[in-house]
């Protein structure tokens, strides 16, 4: 009875957004099917699993519903343990990530037709992939991890045609589906290759063994593998082409979950399988794969991953610059920012790894908030062209003005978060000196680059004559949603991220330190 209590205590936030899912394919049984009701069930779980997550984190005025004991965080596996799972503030640091994706996608989505078919199907399958996501954070096994980000994956990808309707969303769909096959094939492959050469896939006892016992040959390969698998994940290039046309033929408030939710776990597993197992363990030994003497995979994972970083994050801001549809545009910058990301992985220090979760936190509130407007402002009768943006600022100021502050966020530009964990991010791999400047020097350039397309979206915004009439159909008439036409629910979700990019870029440490302190700790522990 203790063990099993335990165990309920351990996966609160798990059992709380399954059990809103349930609820939700039970109520869509049952007939109620309207949005309100499925909806909000499904934003009451994530809400309170958010809250549990915080709670468990050790923010004070949560501390009544904590359900994990401090004393029961960052403990190291006994010797000779495998457990499936472990419990890690940088673990829960992500499960608040992902969490707080969901949640801003949920309530949003509360804004759209009340009669729209689908709702329950849209609601519970936000929340199985919700619950993928946290059990990827709690992985301590490659297999386990693997399936956890299947169940993420499955959920997406019926995600993206649900409507079943027109020929785009389903196009999408079946894009993402098979590339998705495609990624968990490579993945499940390496951790086949990785089990041959070292007999595990426990992530604590890869860690112990890389690169001294075994096939160094076969660990090679394998990471390889690993590397492909999850790269297709996380949108990296030469793995990012089907991003685009998913992110553009899904629904936009599923894109907007995809670019500020899912995509992330394929940068956690990355932190899970290439630091813990790979960067933090130097064996030394001659260097030779084909001996059986030790074997130091660091400096090969760390130059690839380097490079992909690169790679990353120049193709997506120079193909952003040639795209004239908004949602495309986002989703090219939202590949080019995953490459930022993967800087924190490639120098695997403390202060990086801090400031690439720091710059997650960022994607999410500045691209999936991104996202969300483009849905409210297509609900108002805006194309999907950047040039059918002209004069949304003098007919929307609030939205325009949000919106602006997101790119701005992206961008980098000083007094928002973007800014404040592009400090961090570079600064730590400027610290780690070497060919890491290299690193530092290209993502500052590819932020430089990036203001040349977010520049010329606020120009039509705000500096162009409006569209010709007609051309915005909502655009000078009554709202039909209370809210400036948004809805109170997609309204509540773009002011509330609004206000943390700016909190946080005045005051990063609030965010900031919890992160910090969790990168420490996942450095220490080794996974």
């Amino acid at each position: 009875m203790t063990d099993a209590a335990g165990l309920a205590a351990t996966f609160a936030p798990e059992i709380v957004v399954l059990a809103a899912a349930l609820l939700v394919f039970l109520l869509d049984v049952l007939g109620v099917r309207r949005l309100e009701a499925v909806g909000g069930v499904a934003v009451a779980g994530s809400g309170l699993a958010f809250l549990l997550v915080l709670a468990d984190l050790g923010f004070a005025p949560l501390a009544a519903i904590r359900t994990i004991g401090a004393g029961a965080i960052n403990v190291a596996p006994a010797a000779g343990a495998s457990p499936l799972y472990f419990v890690s503030s940088f673990g829960l640091v992500f499960q608040a990530l992902f969490l707080a994706a969901a949640f801003f996608v949920g309530l949003a989505s509360l804004s759209r037709d009340p009669h729209e078919p689908g709702a329950p199907i849209f609601y519970g399958l936000l929340s199985l992939a919700t619950l993928g996501m946290l059990l990827v954070a709690l992985a301590s096994d490659l297999i386990f991890l693997l399936l956890a980000i299947e169940i993420t994956s499955l959920a997406t990808y019926l995600l993206v045609g649900y409507t079943r309707r027109g020929l785009r969303p389903l196009e999408a769909a079946m894009k993402f589906y098979i590339i998705g096959a495609v990624s968990s094939t490579l993945s499940f492959f390496g951790a086949s290759l990785l089990f041959g050469a070292y007999g595990t896939t426990d992530l604590f006892r890869l860690a112990a063994v890389a690169g001294s016992v075994g096939y160094p040959v076969l660990a090679l390969l394998g990471y390889g593998f690993l590397v492909a698998g999850l790269a297709f994940k996380t949108t990296l290039v030469p793995f990012h082409a089907w991003a685009v046309d998913v992110y553009d033929g899904a629904p936009t408030d599923v894109s907007a979950f995809l670019a500020g939710g899912s995509k992330k776990v394929g940068v956690f597993a990355f932190f899970l399988v290439f630091l813990g197992p790979v960067l933090f363990v130097h064996p030394g030994g001659p260097g030779n794969p084909f001996s059986g003497a030790p074997f130091d995979l660091g400096p090969i994972t760390q130059l690839l991953l380097g490079v992909l970083a690169v790679l990353t994050m120049t193709v997506g801001n120079v193909l952003a610059l040639l795209q004239k549809e908004m949602k495309r545009l986002l989703a090219y910058s939202s590949i080019s920012q995953a490459g930022y990301m993967l800087l924190g992985i490639a120098v695997g220090s403390p202060a990086s790894l801090a400031g690439a979760t720091f710059q997650v936190l960022t994607h999410v509130l500045s691209k999936g908030g991104a996202f969300l407007v483009v849905a409210g402002v297509a609900g108002l009768g805006v194309g999907p062209l950047v040039d059918d943006w002209r004069g949304l600022g003098s007919r929307r100021p609030l939205t325009s003005v949000a919106f602006a502050l997101m790119l701005l966020s992206l961008a980098g530009v000083p007094l928002t978060i973007g800014f404040a964990s592009k400090f961090v991010l570079f600064s730590a791999v400027v610290d780690a000196r070497g060919y890491f400047v290299w690193l530092a020097v290209a993502g500052l350039l590819n932020s430089a680059l990036s203001v040349f397309y977010y520049a010329r979206i606020l120009k039509v915004v705000f500096l162009q004559d409006p569209a010709p009439a007609g051309a915005v159909v909502g655009g000078s008439e009554p709202a039909e949603l209370p809210a400036g036409g948004l809805g109170y629910g997609r309204a509540a979700a773009i002011a509330i991220a609004t206000v943390a990019i700016v909190a946080l870029g005045v005051y990063p440490q609030f965010a900031l330190g919890p992160i910090q302190a969790a990168a420490s700790h996942f450095y220490a522990l080794g996974a």
